[in-house]
């Protein structure tokens, strides 16, 4: 597909596919084994701010209790570390479809959380008593300060509801952990609509709601932004049984109205158990999402570069027999990587697509063949690294088609960055690619010169999803503060380094006043 085709598609409003002709993505891949227990589900993985990758399982123990555990991994070895245990229980909800979520803040602190039975009060007596009454559930919220060797005693997320599922984190700044989650506290017998909520962790205020109808029974995705504000998807419930998928946004402690990412009018008497996954790097956010609207299954992709402002026109990923369960990361150049199930067809089994920087359709590569028929698990990744002189990394869960249904992780190592731009092997070139999309895009003034902290001051216009328009002090290298002048306007990158903002890769605008 030419990129002025691709253009006029994504104008036009055309959900584009990935040409099927597309040459595969050359990755290697490295079996890492799970220390895990026979039995093991519900698996998840997390990357931390400092780097490290969390894998967390639920595993039956010897005595009949459920165990949640987690180990981190050694990605030179490779190996998963001794794993520990969160917390255990008897009353547990084990689901693949609904695992437990693990959370990590800056200083390190974890956060997790898992769904538990809540007995329901028997009913009143009454002239006309119910037909039956049935156990709720709740989710619990356990913390841990160091490193996971210790955890908090669980506490409820909620104390307004006992029809809490899908609960998603996500942590945030200052020390704040945002939940959201499907709630049935309007259902009666059965009856009512699924909504969805949302609270900071250990805030005071009630439960918020977000979205009055949305889907029984598909995943939330939540995801953090630059400036501290997060994105959540979910898959909506509207008039006629509409049941796409919708984002809102979480800022300055108020939520957006959700709305549709794209328009495409499933109708669907049922929930499809396909929630959709967020991605975001900076200001901007991937979105992967399984739709089979007009009985064609199909995994979708849109990227939005303004914080969820605006998503563009969907690419197709899929090779024409979709499971969904999708999951996908985004990295410093904007290319996004996503995953899903193929079911039947000439090549069953968990692929891997690359989206390029200019949202463009990229490669493909079948990662895992599996056998659809005896595989139900819900595959993750997350991003080990990503590119410098060296090729990104991804680490990804999957439950095997093998009669134990074994948790199988693997070590991805992707294309450098010279085979993706079609030139020969050049580590220089590729650490000059990778330098050059470091921190974030800025348009701005110069308001003043402060030599001796070898700063600008500089009038920046508003960075979606990273920071407000603002008057900012950027420490700056010689060649920029020489050809620097109060009025001057610019383009640049901007990064924090430690506790002190820098500006780099100037473009000047004008001619010095």
């Amino acid at each position: 597909m030419s990129r002025l085709t691709l253009i006029l598609c994504l104008l036009l409003g055309v959900a584009v596919h990935a040409a099927d002709d597309l040459p595969s993505l050359p990755v290697k891949s490295v079996e890492v084994p799970v220390p895990a227990a026979t039995g093991a589900t519900s698996a998840s993985l997390v990357t931390a701010p400092d780097g490290t990758v969390w894998l967390s399982w639920i595993e039956p123990t010897a005595d009949g209790a459920t165990a949640l555990r987690c180990a981190t991994l050694d990605s030179a070895t490779p190996i998963w570390n001794e794993p520990r245990t969160l917390a255990q229980g008897r009353n547990w909800l084990v689901s693949e479809a609904d695992p437990p979520s693990l959370t990590i803040e800056p200083d390190s602190r974890l956060t997790a959380v898992w769904l538990v039975k809540v007995p329901a009060a028997p009913p009143a007596v009454t002239d006309n008593p119910p037909h039956h009454f049935s156990a709720g559930s709740t989710a619990l919220i356990s913390q841990s300060t160091d490193r996971g060797k210790t955890w908090s005693v669980p506490v409820r997320l909620t104390h307004e509801s006992t029809a809490v599922e899908f609960v998603s984190l996500q942590a945030l700044d200052n020390g704040r952990v945002l939940a959201a989650w499907l709630d049935g506290r309007g259902k009666h017998d059965d009856h009512g609509i699924q909504q969805l909520f949302a609270r900071v962790i250990g805030g005071a205020g009630p439960d918020q709601l977000v979205d009055d109808s949305v889907c029984d029974c598909c995943r939330t995705t939540l995801a953090r932004f630059a400036d501290g504000s997060a994105l959540l998807a979910y898959r909506g419930r509207t008039t006629g049984e509409v049941r796409d998928i919708h984002v809102a946004r979480f800022q300055d402690n108020q939520w957006s109205a959700g709305r549709v990412l794209s328009s495409d009018e499933w109708r669907i008497a049922g929930c499809p158990v396909n929630g959709p996954q967020l991605a975001t790097h900076g200001g901007r956010a991937a979105a992967v999402w399984f739709t089979a609207a007009g009985s064609e299954p199909r995994v979708m992709a849109s990227v939005t570069p303004d914080a969820g402002a605006r998503f563009l026109q969907p690419l197709r990923l899929d090779h024409g027999h979709p499971l969904g369960r999708v999951d996908t990361v985004m990295l410093a150049d904007g290319s996004v990587l996503a995953t899903w199930l193929e079911g039947a067809g000439d090549q069953p089994g968990l692929w891997l697509a690359r989206i390029t920087p200019h949202f463009e359709p990229g490669q493909a590569v079948r990662l895992v063949p599996l056998n659809p028929a005896r595989s139900a698990g819900f595959p993750r990744i997350t991003l080990v690294k990503d590119y410098d002189a060296t090729p990104a990394r991804l680490a990804v869960v999957f439950t095997g088609d093998d009669p134990a249904a074994t948790l199988r992780t693997r070590l991805i190592t992707l294309p450098d960055l010279s085979t993706l731009a079609g030139r020969k092997p050049c580590v220089p070139c590729d650490e000059d690619d990778a330098q050059a999309v470091r921190g974030f895009p800025m348009k701005g003034r110069i308001v003043s010169i402060v030599q001796a902290r070898a700063a600008l001051v500089v009038q920046q216009e508003e960075i979606p999803g990273v920071m407000r328009a603002m008057t900012l002090e950027l420490r700056a290298e010689p060649d920029v503060l020489a050809a620097a002048a109060p009025g001057r306007a610019l383009l640049a990158r901007i990064e924090r380094r430690g506790k002190t903002w820098w500006i780099f890769g100037v473009r000047w605008l004008e001619k010095n006043p």
